[in-house]
């Protein structure tokens, strides 16, 4: 029977050189559904790979309209096997476009649909592109010529990949030979119960337990029989898990899904209608819902959902006064640091009336900064003193937001972690307050210890008994800014309550 079966397939065999061996990666074969990305398909040693790249909106996927792949403007797809590509015929789908075809080795002819390299260039991998800024081009198939450095001289059986085994819902199977030109088929059942045989063209699917075996042939010779049994299972898919759950953020947060289903593939929707397959972290600025499914084969697990509520807006105020901070009534001109919570202001030269700051400009030491650790800052107002409007300020080249003034104020509005003001002339201020975005804020003075608001004798107290237990300490407790809460923060302490100044 083999001579037989074997005299049938002469005709049908096509030689080549031995040199040369073309795989065929066709797309239209794989299964895909609508709208799934494409990430990789390897093929007797060719494989694919396709990458969203620069083009975050649309990365690389099968649509039945055009049976093809989506390959668009800034989207990868690289061309790699074991040894040199020399060429490779491309097969668009239907109402294809027009862009041109990109490659970082070789030529691509847009006449004649390919792409070659020339023979004193060899590589075993290229990288193609769409050119443009709108548009796509329908990738259905892939004929790749690759050198065979090692050709198989003599007939040797298929194998089946996967090689047998469990699968559930459904899965492919492929079959492949490694002597150049052999033929393969194939059937339903063994070599003793043999059912229809068929001619190997590409990947098949199987949704059913069953035992298949395959032949390959070439010339006038026929191989063994190579038999495999599948045996499809019960698959259950966990439902993907969010992070974070769902609930409450403050202004942005990015939403990453998992599954504990090994190989499967996770999908997710904003309206249970559209879905995309799960790549990377979703960004979250707004109140939203999102539904996720994982896939094995034709294996959905539950649909799960989490929303997320952006919490209202909100601001928070840092005030700076005068009469609070260093009013020693010194006009000793010096550099000086008040911090308020996550806010710095720093003054280069200048000094802190007992109801009033001075701001020095037009010295090498000249500077005014607010600096935030915590949210942005999106405000600043400064109060002018005795009939001094603070318009002697203005932005240097670089800091973002814009400064105006009127009778008795100057206002900064932006959105920095650092706002600096050049100095042009001398400024007086009574108090200045600047207001951070939504978000948290710590708003205790420094040597507010046990955080009432207010810097007094209980905060002494609460600062000998953390010294004297080894309490936890907050920051508030470090009022010299070592790093640490020791005596010489009592100390200091002491000596702020006394005189009214950090000194």
């Amino acid at each position: 029977m083999k001579k037989v079966l074997s005299l049938l397939m002469v005709a049908m065999l096509a030689l080549s050189a031995w040199a040369d061996k073309t795989v065929t990666l066709d797309f239209t074969a794989q299964g895909y559904s609508g709208g799934q990305q494409v990430h990789e398909l390897s093929i007797d040693g060719v494989t694919v790979t396709f990458d969203k790249g620069t083009n975050t909106n649309n990365p690389p996927a099968y649509y039945t309209g055009g049976n093809a792949v989506r390959l668009y403007p800034g989207n990868k797809m690289t061309v790699s096997a074991r040894t040199n590509v020399k060429k490779i015929d491309f097969t668009f789908g239907s109402s294809d476009n027009t862009n041109n075809i990109l490659c970082n080795v070789g030529s691509y002819n847009k006449a004649g649909k390919q792409w070659t390299i020339g023979s004193s260039d060899p590589t075993t991998a290229v990288e193609f592109g769409v050119d443009g800024n709108s548009g796509h081009r329908r990738i259905a198939k892939l004929d790749v010529t690759i050198e065979d450095a090692n050709p198989v001289t003599e007939l040797v059986a298929p194998v089946f990949t996967p090689a047998g085994g469990d699968f559930s819902g459904s899965t492919l199977v492929t079959l492949t030979c490694e002597t150049q030109n052999a033929q393969i088929f194939w059937f339903y059942g063994t070599e003793e119960e043999q059912g229809t045989h068929h001619y190997y063209d590409g990947p098949f699917p199987i949704t059913e337990s069953c035992t298949l075996t395959a032949y390959s042939t070439w010339s006038d010779q026929m191989s063994d029989y190579v038999t495999v049994t599948f045996n499809k299972v019960e698959q259950t898919v966990e439902a993907p898990v969010f992070t974070p759950a769902a609930g409450p953020f403050n202004d942005r947060i990015e939403v990453t899904l998992a599954c504990a289903t090994p190989g499967a593939r996770i999908y997710y929707s904003l309206d249970q209608e559209l879905w995309s397959e799960y790549i990377d972290a979703i960004p979250v600025t707004d109140d939203i819902t999102i539904w996720a499914k994982a896939v094995v084969g034709d294996v959905e697990s539950e649909v799960v959902s989490a929303t997320y509520t952006k919490n209202p807006a909100t601001t928070v105020e840092v005030p700076f006064d005068a009469e609070q901070d260093k009013g020693d009534g010194s006009t000793t001109r010096h550099s000086y640091t008040i911090v308020k919570g996550d806010v710095t202001m720093y003054v280069g030269d200048g000094t802190v009336y007992p109801n009033h700051y001075r701001i020095y400009g037009k010295t090498d030491s000249a500077a005014f900064t607010f600096t935030s650790v915590g949210a942005p800052i999106i405000k600043i107002e400064l109060n002018g003193y005795d009939s001094n409007t603070p318009s002697n300020l203005s932005l240097p080249e670089g800091q973002s937001g814009t400064y105006t003034t009127g009778e008795m104020w100057g206002k900064w509005e932006g959105n920095a972690q650092v706002v600096s003001f050049q100095i042009n002339s001398q400024v007086r201020c009574s108090s200045i307050v600047v207001t951070l975005a939504g978000g948290e804020a710590d708003e205790y003075p420094r040597g507010d210890v046990n955080r009432d608001r207010t810097v007094d004798i209980d905060d002494v107290t609460a600062l000998i008994d953390i010294i004297l237990k080894g309490l936890e300490w907050n920051v508030e407790a470090d009022c010299d800014y070592s790093g640490n809460a020791d005596i010489d923060d009592v100390t200091l302490l002491i000596d702020y309550i006394l005189k009214g100044s950090w000194e």
